[in-house]
């Protein structure tokens, strides 16, 4: 009897838990300084103080140079600093 009631308890839960909804992310959106820091260093593992610099910086093109200066791919300068100044 005990197993039934077991077995019947963690149905229910599973299908409380598959029922819930799930967490969606915040949407990135542009001049996010947190976002630029976020996809430096999380994605691409840029040095935290490099990236606080170019994330940081006045103008896209400054955030920019900064990044490429440290030899960072200009793909990854560019997606960074755009979500920084778009």
């Amino acid at each position: 009897m005990f197993g039934k009631v077991l077995a019947a308890t963690l149905l229910a839960a599973g299908a409380l838990a598959a029922a819930a909804p799930a967490a969606s992310a915040a949407p990135v959106k542009a001049d996010d300084f947190g976002a630029c820091m976020d996809y430096a260093v999380g994605a691409y593992d840029i040095e935290p103080w490099l990236a606080h610099d170019a994330c940081d910086a006045s103008s896209f093109e400054e955030c920019y140079w900064v990044l490429r200066r440290a030899y960072v791919p200009a793909h990854v300068a560019g997606t960074a600093c755009r979500l920084s100044f778009d």
